[in-house]
């Protein structure tokens, strides 16, 4: 079962928290991040997204992104990810 994720109101504020999958399928506002890396030239580092994934798959995307999880800053969330 997949952990569940922050759901929001238009002006940001987190209502409550619900599975990742309904969220994603009934188009449920919610928190989520993108990280993107560059080196000193410029250049930004992407990840391939895996050929298994629900959506968007196979395709390139930014460095890594993700959800924020309960009571986790969005700052953690990406360091997490990140480390």
């Amino acid at each position: 079962m997949f952990e569940k994720k922050a759901i929001l109101n238009n002006d940001d504020s987190i209502l409550g928290y619900e599975d990742k999958m309904k969220v994603h399928e009934s188009g449920i506002l919610h928190r989520a991040f993108s990280v993107f890396i560059f080196n000193d030239k410029n250049e930004v580092l992407l990840q391939k997204r895996a050929s298994n994934k629900y959506h968007s798959s196979s395709l390139w995307s930014d460095t890594c992104c993700s959800h924020l999880r309960f009571n986790e800053s969005m700052e953690m969330a990406a360091l997490q990810w990140l480390l």
